[in-house]
């Protein structure tokens, strides 16, 4: 049986934002919209650094969080891997280098967990 984890109020939240918590010694990203909130693990496939911290800065647009380190993009809400390592530093880079700064490594989603909102506080499983 997986144990919830109360991750914060919904208000802690604002609608439209991504926000970095810890929770169950657990780094994680809280997208919400609406009503709705989708969580992930707080680290890209790539090379496993956060998604809120780095050179880029935080990224996030209309449930789509890009990566500070490589601009690897991410559907919050499915985890889908929509772009994988286009840039070095939150800077692009050229196509041909892709390949180099991507160290080999096969494109991936995030890793993506159950969340729920009850009496105006959010949980997820899976932690």
């Amino acid at each position: 049986m997986e144990t919830e984890v109360r991750v914060g109020s919904l208000s802690d939240f604002p609608d439209g934002t991504l926000t970095g918590v810890a929770a169950a010694g657990h780094r994680l990203i809280v997208a919400r919209k609406g009503d709705e909130v989708h969580v992930a693990r707080n680290r890209c496939p790539h090379l496993g650094f956060s998604l809120t911290r780095g050179p880029g800065g935080l990224r996030y647009d209309n449930g789509v969080v890009q990566c500070p380190w490589h601009n690897s993009r991410f559907d919050v809400c499915t985890g889908e891997n929509l772009d994988w390592v286009t840039g070095f530093a939150g800077r692009h880079v050229p196509s041909w280098s892709r390949s180099v700064i991507g160290l080999g490594r096969t494109p991936r989603g995030l890793d993506t967990l159950s969340a729920t909102v009850r009496d105006g506080d959010v949980f997820v499983t899976g932690v």
